[in-house]
């Protein structure tokens, strides 16, 4: 019998989480549906649901680590076990005032939504997939339509030193850690479009939408790729 399989998915109620969210279901994983908003990650359960899938929304002030392990122990009982297959970030916070006129609690809220709470969903989740044998985390960059904010681009980059950092560091694991950057024009040097990262390794081209992409690096098809930085078209 085919073991269930669980992805987190941080900022699934809109945007790239929720076409992340909806993707990994369609697979047949239970989502665990994370946002802020509590209305939108009802939102995307239900819509994964209503399409035959399994999901459950969870939402909450989470930057701390214990109020995250509270949130991540109540996934472990919805769903029977400690797991977790695949994590996602996809969390995406930008004051837009100058950077000259920044507020301070802005700016610190902006680094602990876009990089502290990523960074320790992963050392959570990063401890879990270690003693399951492996798994994936997925973190988004930087969006081309969000306000040009020094606290979200300081973040995303931090996030993208974070993903290259785990990718070495929890490779031996098993545990594979990708970055996909959607803001084609900002994207670092060493980014590639997903043909040509399936090309490089020798395999067919996957899709190029953002939620099917997360499939696909999640699948066992990809079982052998990390640290990969992917641009979308």
């Amino acid at each position: 019998m085919e073991q269930r399989r669980l992805a987190f998915v941080l900022g699934a109620g809109r945007g790239y989480g929720r076409e992340a969210a909806l993707s990994l279901a369609e697979s047949g994983m239970f989502v665990a549906c994370f946002d802020f908003s509590p209305m939108h990650a009802e939102q995307t359960a239900q819509a994964i649901v209503a399409a035959g899938g399994q999901a459950k929304a969870y939402s909450g002030d989470v930057i701390k680590k214990i109020a995250l392990q509270t949130v991540v122990n109540r996934i472990s009982d919805d769903f029977g076990e400690e797991r977790i297959d695949v994590l996602v970030s996809a969390l995406d916070v930008a004051p837009k005032a100058h950077m000259l006129r920044l507020d301070e609690w802005d700016w610190h809220r902006a680094l602990d939504s876009n990089l502290t709470l990523p960074f320790l969903a992963a050392q959570i989740a990063g401890r879990i997939m270690q003693t399951r044998g492996g798994g994936t985390m997925v973190f988004f960059g930087a969006q081309a339509d969000m306000p040009d904010s020094v606290a979200y681009q300081a973040g995303k980059a931090g996030l993208l030193a974070l993903a290259r950092h785990a990718a070495r560091a929890l490779a031996a694991a098993r545990v594979r850690a990708h970055v996909i950057w959607p803001d084609a024009a900002t994207a670092p040097a060493e980014a590639l479009t997903s043909p040509e990262a399936a090309a490089n390794a020798g395999m067919a081209a996957p899709p190029a939408n953002a939620g099917e992409l997360v499939r696909w690096l999640a699948s066992p098809e990809a079982a052998d790729l990390n640290g990969l930085v992917l641009k979308l078209a």
